[in-house]
């Protein structure tokens, strides 16, 4: 038809082809799959909800989340592996799609299975594959009683389900004991990181306990469990005579709705609610979004804003309402949310109390309190001038804080050496050579910035200005450095060992 509708004459449900429902998830992480799979327990009002990780000669084989809630009957569990099977949610629900269980368990592993038990009811258990997600295969009712039955958890399991990834696909391959270690623990502390914060008003108000352990099948036992704790984004004390945080009031269509605008306090900005996940606070301003207690966006200014340093300390909170509902999208990891335009048009008109004027006025006084916390008091010291190795603001710092000798400047870079030494210190080329074989330690991992470490690299100029002060060196000097080698060497030594404790500890596990 070209010039009108054409007619419907009969309208038939079509199965979702298999290819298309591999595609949903694809965009999960580890912990943010993980975190959907708590979504379903708190929905069923599940008081204990367990990350298990399942080890087998040494290697992490699988995952299992348990929890203690209401459980499922066979037309309930029949419905949860339907992909898109959307029920009926409630405002205090945290589910949105109907995908969740499927969509972050598929994008994780090859194989999902369920178990579970209401009062009442009959136990039911299903299997799905990743190469055919639309064919559901039926557990034997005797086989999830067993599952149920021999958990090994602290909490009563008359009724609950079970999750279970079998043949995990993003689990390390390694059979190398250290790197299994050092995955483990790595993988375990920024799963409670990203629970803690996700949740963290849910665990706050004791509403849920979520708990992570290693579960080893060869001893048929569990490791010290570690409990999530909350990791508040905007869990700093408030200052005296502090503005903030203040109301922000967004009126649009007829629609009123509030949110909280915080300026967090530079004096604080060690704590791990600032640095979440130890991240450089910077990457964390912007909007953070709550639907039913349960934070779907940490950070990012939904192209409202530019994240910049300058706006560091700049954070906003933000319930979603019934009426904001339809002028918001939630991706399905519910990781992130898209704005309407009219959304964004109000959120920048949005008063703040306290102040004249909408966002920008809030971002301003953000920058300000920033701008603030940098200001320096020249003392009266004298230290060689900082060259290359430090970024701008270190160098600003410097400029402002202390008197530079008559000197040319001295680097702090990175560069291979073989011996165990920490650092050389080569007076005639001016630099500190730190190891790199040892950047894990002294910059963190994954560090490859020439500006890393900028902590180190100070405490570093300070010790070793007055060796770059003359043309060279005396007895005495040369004394000094040769001590500082040694103890420097033997505090890496230290480092070394108490990181090789600490794999072994979360091996033990």
């Amino acid at each position: 038809m070209v010039n009108g509708a054409p007619r419907i004459v009969r309208v038939r449900d079509v199965p979702a082809d298999s290819s298309i429902t591999r595609a949903v998830g694809r965009h999960h992480t580890f912990e943010t799959a993980i975190a959907d799979l708590i979504d379903n327990s708190i929905d069923v009002s599940a008081a204990n909800v367990l990350v298990r990780f399942v080890q087998k000669a040494g290697a992490i084989v699988g995952l299992r989340v348990i929890d203690d809630g209401s459980g499922m009957d066979a037309v309930t569990i029949d419905d949860a592996m339907t992909f898109a099977h959307k029920r009926e949610y409630g405002d205090g629900d945290i589910g949105h799609f109907g995908l969740g269980l499927k969509a972050a368990s598929l994008s994780q592993a090859n194989e999902l299975r369920v178990y579970s038990r209401s009062f009442g009811a009959q136990p039911a258990g299903r299997a799905i594959s990743a190469t055919e997600p639309t064919r559901v295969g039926e557990i034997d009712p005797d086989d999830v009683d067993a599952v149920l039955d021999d958990l090994h958890v602290d909490f009563p399991m008359t009724k609950g389900t079970v999750v279970e990834w079998g043949d995990p696909r993003t689990f390390l391959s390694s059979t190398k004991e250290s790197d299994r270690s050092q995955w483990l623990e790595e993988r375990v502390r920024s799963l409670i990181s990203h629970i803690g914060v996700v949740f963290h008003r849910k665990i706050t108000a004791k509403q849920v306990r979520i708990v992570v352990d290693v579960f080893d099948t060869d001893v048929n036992d569990s490791g010290v469990p570690r409990v999530v704790a909350p990791i508040d984004p905007f869990g700093y004390d408030s200052l005296p005579n502090d503005s903030f945080p203040a109301e922000i009031r967004i009126d649009f269509n007829g629609i009123e709705a509030t949110g909280n605008a915080h300026v967090w306090p530079a004096s604080q900005s060690g704590r791990p609610e600032y640095r979440l996940g130890g991240k450089p606070g910077a990457l964390a301003q912007g909007f953070y979004f709550y639907r039913a207690d349960r934070l779907l966006q940490i950070g990012g200014w939904n192209t409202l804003a530019v994240a910049r340093p300058e706006l560091e300390y700049a954070r906003i909170s933000i319930d979603i309402t019934k009426a904001l509902t339809p002028h918001i999208t939630i991706n399905p990891e519910k990781a992130g949310l898209e704005l309407d335009s009219d959304l964004k048009s109000a959120l920048l008109a949005a008063s703040v109390v306290g102040l004249e004027g909408g966002l920008d006025s809030f971002l301003g006084s953000a920058q300000a309190a920033r701008a603030d916390s940098r200001k320096y008091t020249k003392r009266p010291v004298e230290l060689v001038e900082p060259g290359r190795g430090f970024g701008a603001e270190m160098l600003e710092a410097f400029a402002a804080t202390v008197e530079t000798v008559n000197a040319e400047p001295v680097d702090i870079r990175w560069r291979v050496d073989s011996s165990e030494a920490p650092l050389r210190i080569d007076i005639e080329r001016r630099t500190i050579w730190l190891n790199e074989q040892y950047r894990d330690v002294i910059a963190g991992r994954g560090s490859m910035d020439a500006e890393d470490s900028p902590f180190v690299k100070t405490l570093l100029l300070l010790v070793y200005s007055k060796y770059f002060e003359g043309s060279h060196l005396g007895p005495r000097e040369k004394a000094e450095l040769a001590a500082w080698d040694q103890l420097l060497t033997a505090a890496l030594r230290e480092e070394l060992a108490q990181q090789a404790r600490q794999m072994g500890s979360g091996n033990d596990e």
